[in-house]
């Protein structure tokens, strides 16, 4: 006897698959096609930068390509500097990371950053990375 799964079954499904999939990614386990290296600071670090989740939210809201003034418009100066990559062929990715401030990430032992990318003057995106 074979029972046909509802949709609210399969829906229930896929967000358990997705919440097991952001789980070990914040909990620094490898992902497949990720080679995230550690939090690897070049320069000053600002230990006292931070952003909110106001902040958070205006970065949410820029579009891949606007103009890296934007997104220091949105979350001010970066706790560090990354080093560079090379995503693309020919180009030079330039990455900054934000130390998110909240009360409960302070009682913690872990610490939330959120790495914003570059190509030259252009946004391309964001990552949570957890440490």
């Amino acid at each position: 006897m074979t029972e046909k799964i509802t949709s609210n079954q399969g829906l229930a499904g896929v967000a358990g698959i997705l919440a097991l999939g952001i789980f070990f990614q914040a909990m620094g386990l490898p992902s497949f096609g990720s080679k995230d290296a550690g939090l690897d600071c070049q320069g000053s670090v600002r230990s006292q930068q931070t952003v909110s989740e106001d902040q958070i939210a205006k970065l949410i809201t820029l579009k891949n390509g606007d103009p890296k003034d934007a997104v220091r418009k949105a979350l001010k100066e970066p706790y560090c500097t990354l080093p560079a990559l090379s995503l693309r062929t020919g180009t030079r990715t330039e990455r900054e990371a934000y130390r998110v401030a909240s009360d409960a990430l302070e009682r913690s032992t872990s610490q939330t950053f959120i790495v914003v990318s570059y190509e030259g003057n252009q946004y391309l995106g964001y990552k949570f990375w957890v440490r």
